[in-house]
């Protein structure tokens, strides 16, 4: 029901016929092609309040917005309203506190930039381009997740802006319920985030490890690989592993193997020893560097310009058998698309000393996530890519247990407990008291208890 004077939309608007608007409304997955009846950017919080009170007043569906890299294309949406928050990317660091005061529009990559000359780190996500607010909001799996856990596990305070249009803070004394919810809730269910304050870390030089191996060494590689992720591996080091197939790789090598360690290059060359002996490694870097250097060669083997993809992460929690690591090499060795990969990123540590309840982020004890993807450059690989993504999902259900947040998938039925597990429940109460009316809804977000 439409009450009162209209509210005024404010910030940078863009609207359908605005030279801007083809691409202000483009996702970075580019398989999505929609058409907002409207896209504010907002260039405060003031604006992103006008912008609720206009959606709701109109009765149109709303998407918030940071770094546009939604998997499903979620944050924009066809005839309603996208509250992009790009423009609101401050930075200011107490170095007395080490407190950094950040607004929700920043990259991945920008705040890094910005507290590296601090000499301070909060551990993000390793694509630079990505937004802040919704790795965090999901979880934040990073470089430095095994040593300082998760993004979302250094955040202090958040300002949200709720669907009545009034600026909340969101911390372990105000709001306490919604703080926990925002933690691992994932984005779009709550309300729009304008500001987070994070703890930061010291840092300075890092060891820096880069292996490349032929596709034919996968098994052995992988096998070894697990090793670094289990209960008692250093935890000073965390590691990825890239395996692709296709023509449109963005490594020079088919096995990738980085690592981001706490300490020296000679340590870390020790530590890597049993991973040098596993296959024929082509490729050896094992040096110190300063961290944003390591944090930009990391950043140079994720994709940077927006491609249509299919993308979606389960979890490890127990190494994988040799059944499980046959079925990786079948799907990688049959890419119907042009290229096809599959990406483990090294968790436990000190992602798993907090509770599973502690924040909504539920998999805490899991030793690795496992993304596959697959790309295509015509409309016939858009369905064989969609649905090698899918069987390889399938496929990995007895090895796997539920699905990272930040990679959704809409082919999941059961969502509600892949991505939430036991937090499920208690995220549909806390939606309940802050979002009774589902405003902030969009397909898999957390419906509000019935009452």
């Amino acid at each position: 029901m439409r009450h009162g004077r209209e509210p005024e939309l404010t910030g940078r608007i863009v609207v359908p016929g605005n030279p801007q608007y083809n691409e202000a409304r483009q996702e970075f997955n580019t398989f999505f092609n929609k058409f907002p009846r409207v896209i504010v950017f907002a260039k405060q919080t003031r604006d992103v309040v006008n912008a609720i009170r206009w959606a709701r007043h109109h009765h149109v569906p709303i998407r918030m917005r940071s770094g546009r890299h939604s998997y499903e294309g979620l944050s924009v949406v066809n005839g309603g309203i996208v509250i992009d928050v790009s423009d609101m990317n401050q930075v200011d660091v107490n170095r007395r506190s080490g407190i950094a005061t950040v607004q929700t529009g920043i990259r991945g990559g920008a705040l890094n930039t910005a507290l590296w000359k601090e000499r301070l780190v909060v551990p993000v996500g390793l694509c630079p381009t990505t937004g802040i607010a919704g790795v965090t909001l999901g979880g934040g799996h990073s470089i430095l997740s095994r040593p300082y856990g998760l993004t979302l596990d250094h955040l202090i305070d958040v300002e949200m802006v709720n669907a009545d249009g009034r600026v909340l803070h969101a911390n372990s004394n105000q709001h306490s319920d919604l703080f926990w919810a925002l933690r691992g809730g994932g984005g779009g269910n709550f309300g729009v985030c304008t500001t987070f304050r994070f703890r930061t870390h010291p840092i300075e030089t890092v060891g820096f490890a880069e292996i490349g191996w032929e596709l034919r060494d996968l098994e052995r590689v992988l096998r070894v690989w697990q090793d670094y992720t289990v209960p008692g591996a250093n935890e000073r080091l965390t590691v990825t592993l890239g395996i692709a197939n296709g023509k449109q790789s963005s490594s020079s090598f088919p096995v990738l193997m980085q690592g981001v360690f706490l300490g020296s290059a000679k340590k870390l060359r020790q530590l890597l020893q049993p991973l040098l002996r596993a296959g024929s490694p082509q490729k050896v870097v094992i040096k110190e560097i300063p961290w944003i250097e390591a944090v930009g060669l990391v950043a140079k083997t994720t994709p940077t310009a927006p491609f249509p993809f299919k993308s979606v992460g389960p979890y490890v929690y127990r190494p994988l058998p040799e059944s499980a690591i046959a079925t990786i090499r079948r799907f990688i060795d049959s890419p119907p698309t042009s290229a096809v990969s599959i990406f483990l990123h090294g968790l436990a540590g000190a992602v798993a000393k907090v509770p599973n309840r502690a924040t909504a982020y539920f998999y805490r004890r899991a030793l690795y996530n496992m993304t596959s993807t697959a790309t295509w450059s015509t409309q016939a690989g858009s369905k064989r890519g969609i649905h090698w993504v899918e069987n390889w999902r399938r496929a990995m259900l007895p090895f796997t247990r539920g699905v990272y947040v930040n990679t959704p998938d809409l082919f999941i039925k059961n969502w509600q407990k892949a991505y939430f597990g036991e937090n499920f429940d208690r995220l549909t109460r806390v939606k309940a008291r802050y979002d009774p009316k589902n405003v902030f809804h969009f397909p898999q977000s957390i419906p509000p208890a019935k009452r």
